[in-house]
């Protein structure tokens, strides 16, 4: 194994950190304490992936393309995090009592899982990669935050903070990376 680059053994770190909180996620107590871990966990872990991966070294040519995961472990993945979503109750008390909702709680669920389990999938897919080629994972880490996982990643950021505040999260507009073609070429 190639020597990992300091920038690209802090991402493995949380893109590994983040990944066990993903496997391990499997329920939502409706107790204050556990809804506020998961919360807190992610409020603390999505500014930090956002750095980890700012903080890469330019994109290598290693990497010029970028494709979805397995469809069948994305939907199992997606249901199970969708079903425990819908189970916080606390969560979904403050939500509901905020007033008039453009967006159903179902709704927010679906949108949250969608964000988990698409940047799940891009974090392991680079944790395989950095096993046998740092450099090549550090590359595909960058390469698949611009054409995908980013806007997850903002996405997941803003729907925990409405949601926590009682908010409704606003959808976020069709963007597009700045300079993103000459970053990534050919996204699929």
């Amino acid at each position: 194994m190639e020597k990992m680059h300091l920038q690209c053994g802090r991402m493995a770190a949380v893109a590994m950190e983040y990944c066990t909180f993903v496997d391990d996620f499997n329920e939502v107590e409706n107790e204050s304490g556990k809804q506020e871990t998961w919360l807190m966990t992610l409020e603390k872990l999505f500014p930090r992936l956002h750095v980890a991966v700012i903080a890469l070294v330019e994109l290598s040519d290693g990497v010029r393309s970028y494709h979805l995961c397995d469809d069948d472990q994305r939907c199992e993945m997606f249901l199970r995090l969708n079903t425990v979503l819908k189970t916080d109750k606390t969560l979904w008390a403050k939500y509901e009592n905020g007033g008039v909702r453009q967006q159903t709680p179902q709704e927010l669920c679906e949108r949250m899982a969608d964000n988990l389990a698409d940047m799940y999938f891009d974090l392991k897919r680079g944790l395989e990669l950095a096993e046998r080629d740092p450099a090549l994972a550090s590359s595909y880490w960058q390469s698949s935050f611009y054409a995908h996982w980013g806007k997850h990643l903002l996405d997941a950021e803003c729907w925990l903070h409405c949601i926590d505040a009682g908010g409704e999260p606003p959808l976020l507009p069709e963007w597009q990376w700045p300079n993103t073609p000459e970053r990534v070429a050919g996204v699929v």
